[in-house]
């Protein structure tokens, strides 16, 4: 008996076909298809596919995005006159004054992209598929008889075969009302009618829309039910609408239009109050303009003067907008708080009014104080412009973001950020400036064009694709939460875009650490800093080789790193480089077979021991007869050897032991430890050292030691300074207790 295979699902790509597809594929540019697909033919293989879908039998969504092409700067208004059909259409051929306009035939296909089958006004047929949609099954954009008008269209191969028409701009397509003028005449239809369907009916089909979560179709019953009220006036139910609208709005990510909303909501409640008729309220500009401002103040008291619930919406709107306080307080324990896997976003304001952006020297521009910091001083708190939530567990959050431009695959973060951002910058102009003006690796010079005064930015999905990768910072949920992981976990981490703190540039020794509670970044000191000092950060950890490090660096954001450690190792010749590495592997793996032992013997500690003075002495032979390169920068490959044996002798209960390697693991940090007067005063001094948990713990390791020897006010010290570096670490002082309390 034969076995009949699963049909295959051609509506997803397949990443590596894809890509062989794209390099191998013979040039048809500019050629017209040579054979054309039937209406029924489409129509079947569409209801198959759809069949699929509604049985799961789909695999991860694998977003592609093919070679780059720039999006259409023109308005379709200004392309209609260069009206053309599928039968004019040639492949992989584009005119930015052309447009195509459609009808679709069948239901959407939505998953990886949007599919469906549309017809233009001759009858001729084709697959159409629009991709980086913010798009679903439940709520789809594009629906059975959809009109909708195609910029600089063309044929695109399928891997299997034939032809399709493919959208990857979301700015390339527009969605028309079918009594559109641009709709052409026999698909032209009155407008819905509203007769029959009053203000209040509207109003209850869209809530009911709302709560099945089908935004889209509310939305449309709101307006609907304002177009009503535009020929039988009742100033509270069209408060009520703009309120419900301003909303939907709001779910969609569609801020612009949510402050529109609420603007007319207000100016509207204000026309119907007598005690707010004669006031600058009734002006919806003046209200929307506050509600863009990102200032804390109220000059016109907006806020006392009207009813909670657009009370509220103001303030939701103003936080996911982004405004700024100029003072770094924050109740972070009540923020952290509400922190949670569903909760990622908080009501918080920015303060970055310290900090400014300018030019850095080497390295474009970079983030720089405008006042004095001290070790562990908030320099600057950010909410992102977008992070992504998702269930980490939910397979069907799964994700894969394919740039075939450059080959590039990206993971489950890096591509729900990439469609989020899509959408933000889709729907809301009012923050495409601040994005668009952050590096994106030279793709707007290649592709792009001189914009016009009053020409908005296009939202160009390739080159958000680049910026989002050289910018975009990986965030857990809240950073104490990485304290409590296990040893040698690697949890995923949420991608998230946060526009100010993008511009601080890399030291492998930063003077500052960035952490996260939900979607507020926070940015501390890691040592003093002077007003006018550049800040710097740590991308990853760096390397304990220089080449490995400084090839990731050119690989991922395409720089090299100067600093300090940087030139010393980078000044050492390749085979002590080698030696070093291959010396560092050796003893390594040595203190891993170790680790995996309940209890390490003496003699395996002092076998480790002599293993990291012979690896430590590759240090001292870089050093000149007056001169230590190293004397107050961190040792990388001494670090890892030098924590095991910390904690070996702490588990051994072996006291002055423990407090001999602590002090040394803090060295190889590069941050130096003594004391004076009697022991009694502890010296810390850590220009250029690394401050992470490991740090932390080495003090507390010292403080225990320091206890155990009767030396309180040494002891005190050490936990005085950890607590300060659990702050900058983590952030805040949430959690600090129990920390503390299992060390």
């Amino acid at each position: 008996m034969a076995l009949h295979s699963s049909p295959k699902n051609t509506y997803e790509e397949e990443p590596d076909l894809a890509k062989n597809f794209a390099n191998e594929t013979p040039d048809e540019k500019g050629q017209r298809p040579k054979s054309k697909v039937s209406r029924d033919t489409l129509v079947r293989t569409h209801q198959r596919h759809l069949k699929l879908l509604s049985e799961g039998s789909v695999p991860i969504r694998n977003l592609i995005l093919p070679n780059p092409y720039p999006p259409s700067h023109r308005s379709i208004c200004a392309t209609y006159k260069n009206n053309v059909h599928l039968g004019d259409l040639c492949i992989d051929s584009r005119d930015q004054d052309d447009v195509l306009l459609l009808r679709t035939i069948a239901s959407p296909y939505v998953w990886s992209s949007t599919v469906t089958v549309a017809e233009d006004e001759t009858g001729d047929v084709a697959r159409l598929t629009v991709c980086n949609l913010e798009d679903n099954v439940v709520d789809p954009i594009v629906t059975e008889g959809s009109i909708l008008a195609i910029k600089q269209p063309c044929w695109t191969r399928l891997v299997d075969g034939g032809y399709h028409v493919r959208v990857d701009h979301p700015s390339d397509f527009v969605l028309l009302k079918s009594d559109d003028e641009l709709v052409p005449e026999v698909w032209r239809s009155e407008a819905d009618s509203v007769l029959g369907k009053d203000t209040n009916q509207c109003k209850k089909d869209g809530d009911v829309m709302f709560l099945k979560k089908r935004f889209r179709q509310a939305l449309e019953l709101y307006t609907q039910g304002l177009q009503y009220l535009s020929s039988n006036p009742d100033p509270a139910s069209e408060v009520d609408l703009y309120r419900k609208r301003c909303g939907v709005n709001i779910v969609l990510l569609r801020l612009d239009d949510a402050a529109k909303d609420l603007s007319l909501a207000i100016s509207t409640h204000a026309r119907s109050a007598a005690e707010l008729s004669s006031s600058e309220l009734v002006n919806a500009s003046t209200v929307e303009s506050w509600l863009h401002s990102r200032s804390t103040e109220d000059p016109l008291l907006i806020s006392s003067k009207i009813p909670r619930a657009l009370k509220e919406l103001a303030a939701r709107i103003k936080f996911d907008i982004g405004i700024n306080q100029p003072n770094p307080d924050y109740k972070l324990d009540v923020i952290s708080s509400y922190v949670g896997p569903l909760t990622l976003h908080v009501d918080a304001a920015n303060y970055m009014c310290d900090t400014e952006i300018r030019q850095s020297g080497s390295h474009g521009r970079g983030l720089f104080a405008k006042k004095d910091f001290k070790e562990g001083d908030l320099i600057c708190a950010e909410k992102a412009l977008v992070l992504p939530g998702y269930f980490m567990q939910d397979r069907n959050s799964d994700c894969l973001l394919y740039n075939l431009g450059d080959g590039t695959a990206v993971p489950r973060p890096g591509a729900w950020l990439f469609k989020e951002l899509v959408q933000k910058l889709r729907w809301n102009p009012s923050l495409r400036k601040e994005f668009f003006d952050l590096e994106d690796g030279g793709y707007w010079k290649e592709h792009g064009w001189e914009l016009a005064e009053d020409e908005e930015i296009p939202v160009d999905v390739f080159r958000i694709e680049y910026i989002r990768r050289l910018n975009c910072f990986s965030a857990p949920t809240r950073s104490t939460d990485v304290l409590s992981q296990p040893l040698n976990s690697n949890p995923e981490l949420r991608n998230g875009f946060w526009t100010h703190a993008s511009y601080i540039n890399h030291s492998c020794l930063p003077n500052t650490i960035r952490t996260f509670i939900g979607d507020i970044l926070l940015l501390r000191a890691a040592r003093d800093i002077a007003s006018g000092e550049e800040l710097t950060n740590q991308y990853v950890a760096p390397d304990i080789d220089i080449g490995a490090r400084q090839e990731k660096y050119r690989t991922t954001w395409g720089f090299e790193c100067d600093c300090e450690l940087c030139a010393v190792d980078g000044s050492l010749s390749e085979d002590i480089r080698t030696h070093r590495v291959k010396q560092f592997d050796e003893l390594k793996s040595m203190v891993m077979k170790l680790s995996e032992k309940s209890a390490p013997t003496i003699t395996s500690l002092k076998k480790i021991a002599r293993g990291l003075r012979e690896l430590e002495a590759l240090y001292f032979s870089t050093a000149s007869d007056t001169e230590d390169p190293y004397a107050a920068l961190p040792r990388l490959a001494l670090v890892h050897p030098t924590l095991f044996l910390t904690e070996a002798w702490r588990s051994v209960k072996n006291v002055d032991r423990t407090i001999e390697y602590a002090v040394k693991l803090l060295r190889n940090f590069g941050i130096l430890v003594t004391t004076e007067g009697s022991h009694k005063v502890l010296n810390v001094e850590h220009r250029s050292g690394l401050v992470n948990v490991e740090t932390v713990r080495a003090m507390m390791y010292l403080a225990e030691g320091y206890s155990s020897q009767g030396k309180e006010e040494l002891a005190g010290q050490c936990v005085e300074r950890a607590k300060k570096w659990y702050v900058v670490i983590t952030g805040a002082e949430v959690g600090m207790g129990q920390f503390f309390k299992t060390e």
